[in-house]
């Protein structure tokens, strides 16, 4: 409903931006600090963010109240403002957000006065159980604290008979433009746990992360992704389920000896983030599996079907890893696309 307090830097900021009544913004602001007061439906001390820049017909703003990291998580406003209240949010999608904002900020300390006028109708009929704007639910989706990603971490990415799972983007974070491009790497680690009794060891490992569906298009198969929203545990993405039938596998052959230590990966490029990503953080999770009906994968593919019965399965086919094993976490972020071209 509305933002009133005080600001708090622990370096001189400045900042002296308006934007009444939501069709004219015009100044300046540029402050990370504190806030203390009523901002961002929480009351109390927090940490905050302003940024805003407005030329009378037009302009941004960025707000946030309080930090992932919080118990109550992190309230942020963003768009652009401009003429008749026409304004675009990150996406550059029409929003219509009815305020009269007044940041005022010199050296230390500072002053906050807003009035959300579309929050008054919404806070008032909640109280007969209505929600116009279907909000009253924001609190639940809380950031993940990194203690709990840790947890879930430490729970997944164990090595299973000598084989380890890793993954990680080429980059921490990405323009919406940018393609998403994950590596994924399995590593031979036998004898490096501690107390197991496992000696390092030479692994065959079957290697065909991708194949050709019923359809006939490729996708991931022996290697999997799952990307998931950092704070809202939202699924952005998960491959597809693909089974490929013994008489199909052909062209399906590639296996690698890892010696100990030795690791063998690929590179997968994902579309770029503004088709089917949320700006904000994010993590992809990986899995390997291979069942025991594809644990026997051919010497040499040359071998035709007579010369595979004179020399018999155990001969012409070599056995491979099976089970499941899944990744670490590999975490990113995709940045917010600049609004009005300011920040």
């Amino acid at each position: 409903m509305f933002d009133i307090g005080f600001t708090f830097s622990l370096k001189p900021q400045f900042g002296l931006y308006g934007n009444c009544p939501f069709t004219a913004p015009g100044g300046y602001t540029n402050v990370d600090g504190y806030f203390a007061g009523i901002g961002g439906g929480k009351i109390g001390v927090m940490e905050h963010h302003q940024r805003a820049a407005g030329f009378l017909v037009g302009g941004a703003e960025d707000v946030s109240w309080g930090s992932a990291d919080s118990p109550e998580g992190e309230t942020k406003s963003r768009y652009g403002v401009g003429f008749f209240g026409l304004n675009t949010d990150e996406q550059g999608n029409p929003v219509y957000r009815p305020q009269c904002a007044h940041y005022l900020h010199l050296g230390f300390i500072g002053v906050t006065a807003n009035l959300n006028y579309k929050d008054w109708p919404d806070f008032f009929l909640g109280w007969v159980g209505l929600d116009p704007r279907g909000d009253d639910g924001r609190g639940e989706k809380r950031a993940a604290s990194p203690g709990r990603l840790q947890s879930l971490e430490a729970r997944l990415s164990r090595s299973r008979d000598g084989l380890r799972l890793l993954a990680r983007t080429t980059k921490a974070r990405y323009a919406p433009d940018e393609p998403i491009v994950l590596e994924v790497e399995l590593h031979n680690v036998a004898g490096r746990g501690r107390g197991q009794g496992e000696k390092p060891r030479d692994i065959e490992v079957y290697f065909e992360p991708v194949a050709k569906d019923q359809r006939g298009e490729t996708s991931e198969w022996l290697l999997k992704f799952y990307a998931y929203e950092v704070y809202s545990g939202r699924q952005r993405y998960a491959s597809p389920k693909v089974s490929v039938p013994a008489e199909r596998r052909a062209e399906l052959y590639h296996r690698v000896t890892l010696p100990p230590g030795a690791f063998v990966g690929r590179r997968f490029t994902f579309a770029p983030a503004r088709q089917w990503l949320r700006p904000g953080d994010h993590f992809f999770l990986a899995s390997y599996e291979v069942t025991k009906d594809s644990g026997m994968v051919i010497l040499h593919p040359e071998l035709t079907t007579e010369q595979v019965k004179k020399l018999g399965n155990e001969h012409a086919y070599v056995p491979v890893w099976t089970g499941k094993i899944y990744s670490n976490l590999a975490t990113f972020r995709v940045e917010r696309k600049k609004l009005a071209g300011l920040f």
